[in-house]
This record gives C-alpha cells, sequence and structure tokens, in this order.
C-alpha cells in the first residue's frame, strides 16, 4: 500500500533501520563467545551489520551496524569497548552501504556487493586491531585480530553474500522500490 511515493520510503526506511538496529543487537549478543585471553568476544552480529548496508545503504548501514552492535556491547556489560565498536561496526556498515548501493543486482551477489563486503570485513578488523592496541595492548589486539575478529569478519562475508541479495530482493518486491536507501536522502 503505497501513499505518496516519499513519505512511504522514507517510512520504511526508518522502520526497517530501527528493526535492523535491534536485529544487530540480537545477533551479537545472543551468540557471545568471550575469548579468554581479552575482554573481547566472538559473535556473529557482522552478518547483519553487512546485510544492514546492502539493504539501507550507507546511512542505514552505519544507524543499524554501529548503534545495534554498541548496545549489544553495552547490555554484555563491555561498556568500555561500545564507543570503540559504535565507530568501527557504523564504518563497517557505512562502507558496505556506500559501495554495494550502486549494484543493480537483486537476487544474486553483484561486484560491487562482493567489494563492499570485502572492504567492510577488512574495515571492521583493522578498526578493532587500531582501537584494541589503545584498549587492551598490543599482544592481546593481536591475539584477538589473529584468532577472534578474522573469524566474524569472514563469516559475515560469507554469509550476507548468500544471504543478504535474496533479502535485499524480497524487500525490493515486498516494498515495490529497488533504492530503499534513497529515502536516506529525504530524511
Amino acid at each position: 500500500m503505497k501513499s505518496d511515493g516519499n513519505s512511504f520510503s522514507a517510512s520504511v526506511f526508518v522502520a526497517l533501520t530501527a528493526v535492523m538496529s535491534g536485529l544487530v543487537t540480537i545477533a551479537t549478543a545472543i551468540i557471545a563467545i568471550p575469548f579468554p585471553t581479552s575482554t573481547g568476544y566472538l559473535n556473529f552480529g557482522d552478518t547483519l551489520v553487512m546485510i544492514s548496508g546492502m539493504l539501507l545503504g550507507p546511512l542505514g548501514g552505519f544507524i543499524a551496524g554501529g548503534l545495534g552492535s554498541a548496545l549489544a556491547d553495552v547490555s554484555l556489560g563491555y561498556l568500555a569497548f561500545a564507543p570503540l565498536t559504535f565507530a568501527v561496526k557504523g564504518t563497517e556498515g557505512f562502507l558496505v552501504g556506500l559501495i554495494s548501493k550502486r549494484s543493480n543486482e537483486f537476487g544474486k551477489l553483484g561486484a560491487r556487493d562482493l567489494a563492499g563486503l570485502v572492504v567492510g570485513g577488512v574495515i571492521m578488523m583493522l578498526g578493532y586491531f587500531v582501537g584494541e592496541v589503545f584498549l587492551i595492548g598490543y599482544e592481546a589486539a593481536i591475539a584477538e585480530l589473529l584468532f577472534l575478529n578474522w573469524i566474524q569478519a569472514t563469516s559475515g562475508v560469507v554469509v550476507a553474500a548468500l544471504v543478504g541479495p535474496k533479502v535485499r530482493e524480497y524487500l525490493a518486491q515486498s516494498t515495490g522500490s529497488k533504492e530503499l536507501w534513497d529515502a536516506e536522502e529525504e530524511l
């Protein structure tokens, strides 16, 4: 039921950004495996951070990725990591959205989608490494990079690559719009 083009797509964008923020929080917090040599934890929220970028573009990816992930840190008691998480995961979602926004592929993975996912994963690993050097020290930051963050990034890329295009196709069909992220310009 489309009302007046612009308000509908802006409403859908805001609603989907809120839903994706919540899903990122849940996916991050529900499977949180503590890492023994530091204060970090393994989680699978990166998948939804990346899918948020693919579905919602840069602004929605930043909000859902940053806010959703930081809320999970807060809810799990990792308060010191929440600002770093907001910045890193927000940037990850932003870059996935920025790069995959120009993809013309719906229902299958396009080259821009894959590039966005890979860049997002690399940024997540680098961002946490740099931030963790200051928070927990060089040795622990290296340990998390080698034994934790690359697993999150890789699994996020793989699952988002498999699931994201299908979700994007479904959303495009159910909303009647192939460019949901254009609503961010109306806000």
